[in-house]
C-alpha cells in the first residue's frame, strides 16, 4: 500500500506542477496581451525640415539662383575675361565662391538702377562674407548687378566672387532692395 501512496504522490506532485506551469503561462500571455493593449509608443516628433529658398521675390523683383560654383583657391589669371588687364593669379587660404542669380521685373513699371543688388553671404554661424575685391576681371559683362529692370524684359544676370571660409557651411546669400526695408532677404546657395 505504502507503494501506491508514493506512486499517487509522485503522480500528484507532477500534476500538481502542471496546473502551476499552466497558470504561469495563462499569466504571462494574459500580460503580453495586456501590456499590447494598454502600451502605447511615444508619437515620434518628426523635426520640422526647413526647405531651402532658392527664389524670393522682393516687391517687385524675382531673384532667382542661377548658378553657384566652387572655383577653389585660386583665381587663375588664364579664365581672367578682361584681357585689357594683364593680371596675375590670386590665391586664398580658404576658398572662392561664384555666385550668379537672376533678378526679373514682374511689376508693372521699371525698377530703377542701383535699388536692388546683391550683398554679403551669411554662412551658418553667421560670419558674413562680402564680394571679393579684384574679383571683376573673373566676371562677365553680362554681369549687370543693380542695373534698371524693365517689366517683363529678360532676367537680368547678377555674378560676384566671393571668399568664404573653408569651414563654413549653409550658406545664404543676402539680397539688397532699396525700397523694401522690412527685414532681411536670403537665397540659399545650397552650399
Amino acid at each position: 500500500m505504502e507503494k501506491k501512496d508514493k506512486i499517487k504522490s509522485k503522480g500528484q506532485i507532477s500534476r500538481e506542477f502542471l496546473i502551476l506551469g499552466g497558470i504561469i503561462i495563462g499569466i504571462i500571455v494574459l500580460s503580453v496581451v495586456m501590456l499590447k493593449i494598454l502600451w502605447k509608443p511615444n508619437p515620434v516628433i518628426e523635426e520640422e525640415k526647413i526647405e531651402p529658398i532658392y527664389e524670393v521675390v522682393v516687391g517687385d523683383v524675382r531673384f532667382k539662383i542661377g548658378k553657384v560654383e566652387h572655383r577653389g583657391n585660386i583665381l587663375e589669371a588664364s579664365e581672367v575675361v578682361d584681357y585689357q588687364h594683364q593680371r596675375k593669379d590670386i590665391t586664398t587660404t580658404e576658398k572662392f565662391i561664384e555666385v550668379t542669380i537672376t533678378a526679373e521685373n514682374i511689376g508693372k513699371d521699371n525698377i530703377p538702377g542701383k535699388s536692388w543688388d546683391i550683398q554679403e553671404i551669411v554662412d551658418s554661424e553667421g560670419r558674413k562674407f562680402y564680394s571679393f575685391d579684384g574679383a571683376e576681371y573673373w566676371i562677365s559683362d553680362d554681369s549687370r548687378c543693380g542695373a534698371l529692370l524693365k517689366p517683363g524684359f529678360t532676367p537680368t544676370l547678377c555674378t560676384k566672387i566671393y571668399e568664404v571660409a573653408k569651414i563654413s557651411t549653409g550658406l545664404k546669400l543676402k539680397i539688397y532692395s532699396k525700397d523694401y526695408k522690412e527685414g532681411d532677404y536670403f537665397i540659399d546657395l545650397g552650399m
